[in-house]
């Protein structure tokens, strides 16, 4: 720390932070960069932790990526950053398979074998299918490249933005699928990808939704062999190397002002940081409750954080088996796990919000009912050991404290109805776990302070009003990261810091 003043100083060392850092001492190499984090590792949700007597490594995030495909935004920037023969990419063969009653629906990683997959599946809703699959390729593209179309170089169609304007925008998700079709079944695995982005139907704005599947199915997906901590820890590689500091286990306490509405530095345990711009990667509801003295006038800000809803945590289930899970009948590396039921996971997620989330209702509407995500990480990086991760959207509402009898219980709770539920769609599995332990919302509260255990920022709704929480922030160099002004997904991330980077100007 040997140098007195940063040309910027980056609050949080989550994906955001370090791809545009790693963006800036690229396009600028003589900039001095300082990133803080209060965690032992960089990467925020894109980190891993390891469990030595299992022989595994844990990924905290569910790291697919979006956009890896020719024409996808997020290969391009990581050509750009020289980083894609480096990560050694994994491109799965399925988008994902989807699982009712035991029985295995695998969709390809092409958007239109999948299309094909779905027609034969559910040949009475063709006609929907058809107009799904087209409004993704029209209203999902356009909404793809929106950071390109803000800087002039994608034309959409004006027709189109008009159109969706008028006749999208104010869906949801589960309203425009239940338009389009009459199976429930057919609309939870459309619905599915949600889980992604942190949303369920009744969550979601159709209209961003769109672009969802457009990014990880028309523009290709993929995993970083290695888990997500290898790309994190790559850039912060490129950051160190260029003349940067990343510091670590250190939580900054205080973003600084002059008292006449600019900003100076942060202060840590470890001292005073300088610099006339600090980027925050946090929740900012966090960070105006506790980054700012009281003399800032955050008051405007507040109001507008009021119609920032934070998109859903998760429940996490870390497996460990005693052989290799394709072995024993989980084939795919992703798979999606609906009820027998399908269509009554939302009305039981909407009535356990209406009940205030009483708890076995709630547990009942998110553990049993809901669709869940199941990652074989084994079959993307063995060198990571048998681990299989089970994710459910959750809410952090109905859990109690941490270090609680209460808690404890629930988590035990938690963790035998998931796995409970993966074995009875794939029972080769029964028998063969090893291991298991469970992240809760509060999990991610206390190792990233995101609001509500939220890993995906903010919720993207119908109501837009709360995201534009940051325009004209009180405090002059400061400026917002991460998922909650970027949008949920690695693309989005990528995609925001390169348009911050661009628009650097050294002071």
């Amino acid at each position: 720390m040997s140098q007195p003043s940063w040309d910027a100083i980056f609050v949080g060392a989550g994906i955001t932070s370090l791809a545009c850092a790693a963006m800036l001492v690229k396009r600028d190499p003589g900039v001095r960069l300082l990133v803080i984090d209060k965690h032992i590792v960089v990467g925020g949700y894109a980190s891993t932790f390891s469990r030595p007597k299992q022989e595994a490594v844990f990924d905290c995030s569910l790291h697919k990526l979006s956009g890896m495909a020719e024409g996808g935004n997020l290969i391009r920037i990581l050509r750009s950053l020289e980083l894609e023969d480096t990560l050694d990419l994994v491109y799965p063969e399925d988008y994902f398979c989807a699982y009712q009653d035991g029985t295995p629906l695998p969709l390809a990683n092409d958007v239109d074998d999948a299309q094909q997959q779905l027609l034969e599946r559910f040949p009475h809703q063709a006609e929907g299918i058809a107009t799904f699959f087209e409004q993704v390729r029209t209203y999902g593209r356009n909404g793809y490249y929106q950071f390109q179309m803000l800087e002039g170089t994608f034309e959409p169609d004006m027709a189109q933005l008009r159109f969706a304007h008028r006749h999208l925008k104010q869906k949801t998700v589960r309203q425009a699928l239940h338009e389009l079709f009459d199976d429930p079944y057919l609309i939870e695995i459309l619905a599915a990808p949600g889980i992604y982005v942190g949303g369920y139907s009744e969550d979601l704005g159709y209209l961003y939704y769109l672009h969802v599947v457009y990014a990880t199915l028309n523009r290709g997906n993929a995993y970083v062999r290695g888990s997500s901590q290898h790309l994190s820890n790559l850039l912060a590689q490129r950051i160190e190397q260029a003349g940067g500091q990343v510091l670590l286990s250190t939580a900054v306490d205080q973003v600084l002002t002059d008292g006449q509405g600019s900003v100076t530095g942060v202060s840590t345990r470890r001292g005073v940081f300088h610099s006339p711009r600090v980027y925050i990667n946090a929740s900012p509801h966090y960070a105006v409750q506790s980054l700012f003295a009281a003399d800032v006038e955050l008051a405007p800000t507040r109001e507008k954080l009021t119609a920032l809803k934070p998109a859903r945590s998760t429940t996490t289930v870390y497996l460990v088996t005693d052989l290799p899970p394709a072995q024993l009948g989980l084939l795919h590396s992703e798979s999606m796990l609906f009820p027998g039921d399908p269509g009554a996971g939302a009305e039981l997620r909407m009535a356990a919000e209406r009940s205030g989330y009483e708890a076995a209702l709630s547990e009942r509407a998110f553990w049993e009912m809901s669709p869940v995500e199941v990652t074989n990480y084994h079959a993307l990086d063995p060198a990571a050991g048998l681990v299989v991760c089970i994710n459910v959207l959750d809410s952090i509402a109905h859990w109690p404290q941490r270090r609680t009898e209460q808690y404890r219980a629930k988590k035990q709770r938690a963790g035998a109805v998931l796995v409970e539920r993966l074995l009875s769609q794939v029972p080769g599995l029964r028998g063969h776990v090893l291991h298991t332990e469970v992240a809760t919302p509060h999990t991610y509260v206390r190792f990233t302070n995101n609001t509500d255990g939220s890993g995906y920022g903010a919720m993207v709704s119908t109501d837009l009003s709360g995201h534009v929480f940051h325009h004209g922030f009180p405090v002059q160099g400061v400026q917002f990261l991460s998922a909650w002004v970027a949008g949920p997904s690695y693309e989005a991330a990528f995609g925001y810091a390169e348009m911050k980077a661009r628009q650097w100007k050294r002071a």
